[in-house]
């Protein structure tokens, strides 16, 4: 069920977001718009999250992580992640994405005092410059970087 993916600019002008209605806050409105990667995201979608953004401008847009890209099949593939769906929809909304995954200055914090952990103490060890490095070096944590993901002896040179 749900509503087509090739809806037309006049259907889209008149959608009601049935999905969300019984999800809303105490005010009526959406909260917050979370973007996660959605391998199925269309026009639609990204009309939807601005709508819902523009009819609450206090709304706060969350990104679950601003990777570029991933790393799919044996040639090592570059297919669009979720940084791009981020920057969609923060283009046609004109707002900014708060990003709570990595390198997130806010997760590094949540997870030092989740764990009661001394950032100078703990190792961040993961495949990407971009986001796993940087996550532990922004935190003032040591980083190591493994090989078997996106970044490459060639990406670190």
């Amino acid at each position: 069920e749900g509503t087509p993916s090739g809806m037309s600019r006049d259907e889209l002008a008149a959608y009601c977001f049935p999905e969300v209605k019984g999800e809303l806050s105490e005010s009526g409105q959406i909260d917050a718009v979370v973007i996660g990667l959605d391998n199925d995201f269309n026009y639609r979608k990204l009309c939807i999250a601005t709508v819902l953004l523009q009819h609450n401008p206090q709304a706060v847009l969350v990104a679950t992580n601003l990777d570029a890209f991933d790393l799919v099949g044996f040639d090592a593939r570059h297919l669009p992640g979720n940084g791009a769906v981020v920057r969609a929809v923060e283009a046609a909304s004109g707002r900014d994405a708060i990003n709570v995954g990595k390198p997130s200055g806010l997760l590094a914090k949540l997870i030092v005092e989740t764990f009661d952990l001394k950032a100078e103490e703990t190792i961040m060890i993961g495949d990407r410059l971009d986001t796993d490095v940087k996550f532990g070096n922004d935190a003032g944590m040591k980083s190591g970087l493994v090989l078997t993901g996106c970044a490459n002896a060639a990406s670190i040179e």
